[in-house]
This record gives C-alpha cells, sequence and structure tokens, in this order.
C-alpha cells in the first residue's frame, strides 16, 4: 500500500499540474515485481470493461549480482533500489496510483540484508515490500496466465525464468497440481563463462525438473507448454523481429534452437545491435534460451506459447474485487 505524501491524498486540490488534473479523474493501481534482474511495475486503470495497464517501467537493478556472489545486496544497489521506489512514487503521483501492492522474489529471499532494504524502501516512500516464496510467486503468474489460455480439459506446463529462480507449475484441467521453485535462474547462470560448463549446470538442472514434470504429470507430455517472464517475451519478439514471424506469442522448438546457435556465435555488441536487447538484456538471453530448448527437448515438445504476463499481471488480478471480463495489456 502507499502512504499518502501529505497526511490526505497525493495533492490538494490546489496548485495541481494539468497532467495530475486529468489522471485524477480515473482510479489507478499499480503492481510492483522486484526480481533478481530487474524491477518491473505497471500502472493500471479501472474501465467499464475491466481493466487497462497504461504503463509499464522496467529498471535493469540486478540485485541478484550480489546476492548469489556474497549472499547481500551491496549499498550500492540498495541505493540504485531507494531512487528506482522514489521515482516510482512519484510516477504514481502522476497517474493518480490510489493502492499499490509490491512484492519481491528470488535475490530478496536469499539475502542476508533484504529486510533492511525493505525497511528502507517504506520508510522513504510509504510503499511495503512482500517478499514472496517460490510458490507464492508461481500461483500468482498461473493466475495471470489462466486469463489468457484456456486450459479446460487439457494438461499443462507453466515455466517462468526469473534472474534468481525458475518455476515450474503442473496444471490439470486449469487446477494447479504441483508447483516447484528450482534454484536456478539467468542472472545465476552468468557465473559460467564458457558453454560448456553453463550446459552441464542446466542439463543437471532439467534432470530435476524432468522428476517433477514425470511426477505431477503422470509421465505424459504437456498438452500445453507455457513461459512467462521477460526472456521469454524477448524470445517471442526476436521470432517476430528477426525472423519475420507474424506472432511474438509462441516459438517452436526448431526456432529456440536456431536462436541458440545465432545468439552464441554473435558478440555482446552484436546482440545489442542485431537483435536489438538492451545491454542487461543481451548477457542473460542466451542461459534462458539454453534452458527453454533443453527442456523442450527432454519433453520432445514442439512448440511453447509466450503470453504477454507474468507476476506483475498476476499482482494486478490479487488486487481486484472480482474476476475482470477484459485485462487489456500494454506492449
Amino acid at each position: 500500500m502507499i502512504r499518502p505524501l501529505f497526511g490526505g491524498a497525493f495533492f490538494g486540490n490546489h496548485f495541481m499540474p494539468s497532467f495530475i488534473h486529468k489522471a485524477l479523474n480515473r482510479e489507478a493501481i499499480a503492481a510492483i515485481d522486484l526480481g533478481s534482474n530487474a524491477l518491473r511495475a505497471s500502472i493500471a486503470i479501472k474501465i467499464p470493461e475491466g481493466i487497462q495497464v497504461v504503463r509499464n517501467i522496467r529498471v535493469p537493478l540486478r540485485l541478484g549480482e550480489d546476492v548469489f556472489a556474497t549472499g547481500k545486496i551491496s549499498d550500492q544497489k540498495i541505493e540504485m533500489t531507494e531512487n528506482a521506489f522514489i521515482e516510482l512514487l512519484h510516477l504514481f503521483t502522476e497517474y493518480n496510483v490510489t493502492n499499490a501492492t509490491a512484492m519481491a522474489t528470488s535475490a530478496m529471499r536469499d539475502s542476508r540484508n533484504g529486510k533492511e532494504l525493505i525497511e528502507r524502501i517504506k520508510k522513504f516512500t510509504g510503499i511495503e515490500v512482500k517478499t514472496i516464496s517460490g510458490i507464492e510467486e508461481a500461483t500468482m503468474i498461473f493466475t495471470a496466465v489462466r486469463g489468457q489460455l484456456p486450459m479446460k480439459g487439457k494438461t499443462a506446463l507453466l515455466m517462468d525464468i526469473g534472474g534468481g529462480s525458475t518455476e515450474l507449475i503442473a496444471v490439470k484441467d486449469e487446477q494447479i497440481v504441483g508447483v516447484h521453485s528450482f534454484n536456478v535462474g539467468t542472472v545465476r547462470l552468468l557465473r559460467y563463462k564458457n558453454q560448456e560448463e553453463l550446459e552441464l549446470r542446466i542439463r543437471l538442472q532439467v534432470q530435476k525438473m524432468m522428476r517433477f514434470i514425470e511426477k505431477h504429470l503422470d509421465k505424459k507430455k504437456p498438452d500445453l507448454f507455457i513461459g512467462t517472464g521477460g526472456n521469454l517475451r524477448r524470445i517471442g519478439k526476436i521470432r517476430k523481429k528477426i525472423l519475420g514471424k507474424e506472432t511474438s506469442q509462441e516459438a517452436l522448438y526448431r526456432e529456440v534452437s536456431h536462436m541458440e546457435e545465432t545468439i552464441f556465435s554473435m558478440s555482446f555488441v552484436d546482440r545489442i545491435r542485431r537483435l536489438e536487447l538492451d545491454q542487461n538484456r543481451a548477457d542473460v538471453i542466451l542461459p534462458a534460451i539454453m534452458l527453454t530448448k533443453i527442456l523442450m527437448e527432454e519433453m520432445k515438445l514442439e512448440k511453447i506459447h509466450l503470453p504477454k504476463v507474468g507476476l506483475k499481471e498476476g499482482i494486478i488480478l490479487s488486487m481486484l474485487d472480482e474476476w475482470p471480463k477484459h485485462f487489456i495489456l500494454k506492449d
């Protein structure tokens, strides 16, 4: 929740900029996902048809770089995170956000000084950050995906690749039958400097994932394989922009395999230029693609669905009194 800055609404009725005055005509809510790779936030407004996301924000904090190496968040990262939340608060004021929910995941779960950072964020902004378990994270992601892809009468496997962990969710007929958080994510995988070490680490984790899948899906291939998270959405965008496909919301195994070979042969600069990647995405995209390809290979799957939702969309849905008729997303 946001604590009002001046004891009431964010601003009184006087000396109010016109863009804020306009924003006050609509009710807005915000969801914040404080992840291991980046802070992500969405601002949404209630409309007659349901809920509409009007602004997405991403700040590449890379909290996992410190935590996975030392177990603590550095003073520099703490300051960066505080500043990011202060900037968010200003933006929330502009959009007349009256309710915000913030959740933190793997890096904060593993850090020895995460509570200190949470206290500082609350002190300076009034925003309360809740550190959630991998199971809670997976359940919220499932909630968001369920609104985008019909799973009735089908088995499905949902995979969310984050910076610090990967969540798998086994589903039968729209019901979760198993959830597990694996301690492997794209930022953690950056410590492996050559392809052989990286692939070995991923294959070891995939074997654990396969045991989970066999247990909860009766050793059967799922009818639907669904991927979420920033890197998997980027796979979809690469498919559309670079490979010239019509949609970014799915990818075939052969396309993912081709992406792996192509990206591994590229320099860091080429990844930024040719694939239109941000600097903070150009290094973590390869581990995400490799993990996706190897798991698809093990399950003998030809397609992965890539809906444009994840944890922050699940947070938004958890804030609503009832399920919206329409959830309009923003690219």
